[in-house]
């Protein structure tokens, strides 16, 4: 009985995720209107959710590990770039895969773990390269720089895309993922990653949760090793000099990297010493001073587009030298950004002007 309700749920399996795949087909056919509508994204981010849901349940590695690629670059599509032959080539190739991959489950042989190395063998190069010309294409659109119209009689940015603040939570602890998903469960513009900062393909301001001193062993390391001595030396300098080399806890100071895809740092000390507990609210300050921070950055350069943080990556705070619960830390973030878009509604701003 076991056995043949297993074999039902696989066949439903693949005939829903037939239906799927023909939305993503269409959707992908049309790479410039899938850009320009937000509807049709959405779409075809519901049928990649759908399949990659069902392929977690039957433990289809192959395809939910495909799938999970495939929507992180789906998701770079809501940046206003010009979609050309070589990008919709590129998530047809893809596209074919998935499709290989489901189809194969039909044949006696079924989806082997050969069968899934050789059908994606070449799954890595077509993620690389798509990776690379999406990033290219982003940087070629200027999105951050469009030119005001200067017989206009004004300074406004003649912006017609919604580029909303979006946060990123990674952390490679997987049961305080799992708790990002409670808390953030109906909060906008949320992406959860189970894995490391270093992982992620885009992201314009990384948060590093030191403690408030500014010594040479306070910056969490592997972004120091990401970034780079300058980065870290100019950080220090300027805890130095704007906070007399104790930054306090509750602030946030924003520290340009010169990175090409990661131009900024928030550095939001949880602690005063490496050494301390964290604070039972520590870690919602740092959360809430890192947004207000954002803000006050993006309306200080608000008729500049190209100095713009709209995507945040957030390391779970508090939850190694702070100790903190995990369900606190997360419970401490979401009430942090919860509060940030109720108080960002009320006064009617926007992140892009």
């Amino acid at each position: 009985m076991g056995h043949e309700l297993i074999k039902s749920t696989v066949v439903y399996f693949v005939e829903e995720s037939k239906d799927n795949l023909t939305t993503i087909y269409k959707n992908l056919s049309d790479i410039q209107e899938i850009i320009h509508n937000p509807e049709i994204l959405n779409m075809t981010l519901r049928a990649t959710f759908s399949i990659k849901s069902g392929a977690s349940m039957l433990g289809l590695n192959s395809i939910f590990i495909t799938l999970y690629r495939l929507e992180k670059y789906l998701n770079l599509l809501r940046y206003p770039i010009k979609g050309d032959e070589p990008l919709q080539l590129l998530f047809l190739d893809i596209y074919h895969v998935l499709k290989n991959l489901i189809y194969q489950i039909e044949t006696p042989e079924g989806l082997t773990d050969e069968k899934a190395h050789e059908i994606t063998v070449n799954s890595d190069v077509i993620f690389t390269i798509l990776n690379s010309h999406l990033l290219f294409l982003i940087d070629q659109s200027n999105y951050r720089a469009r030119i005001t119209n200067p017989d206009s009689g004004h300074s406004s940015q003649l912006w017609s895309y919604e580029i909303p603040l979006k946060l990123i939570l990674v952390d490679p602890q997987a049961f305080l993922c799992r708790t990002f998903e409670d808390y953030f469960a109906d909060l906008p513009n949320v992406e959860i990653v189970n894995g490391y900062f270093e992982d992620l393909s885009f992201f314009d301001c990384i948060v590093t949760s030191a403690s408030s001193l500014a010594t040479n062993n306070d910056i969490d390391s592997v972004i120091l090793e990401f970034f780079g001595d300058d980065v870290i030396n100019l950080l220090q300098q300027r805890v130095r000099e704007e906070f007399l080399g104790e930054q306090p806890l509750g602030s946030s100071l924003i520290v340009e990297t010169n990175h090409p895809l990661h131009p900024f740092i928030a550095h939001t000390p949880s602690l005063r010493m490496q050494t301390y507990r964290a604070g039972r609210e520590h870690v919602y300050q740092s959360i809430w001073s890192t947004l207000l921070a954002v803000r006050k950055h993006n309306q200080l350069y608000n008729h500049c587009l190209q100095k713009q943080i709209n995507i945040i990556a957030i390391p779970g705070l508090g939850t190694s030298l702070g100790r903190l619960p995990l369900d606190e830390v997360a419970r401490q973030m979401s009430m942090a950004y919860q509060n940030f878009l109720y108080s960002f509604a009320n006064v009617n701003l926007s992140v892009v002007s």
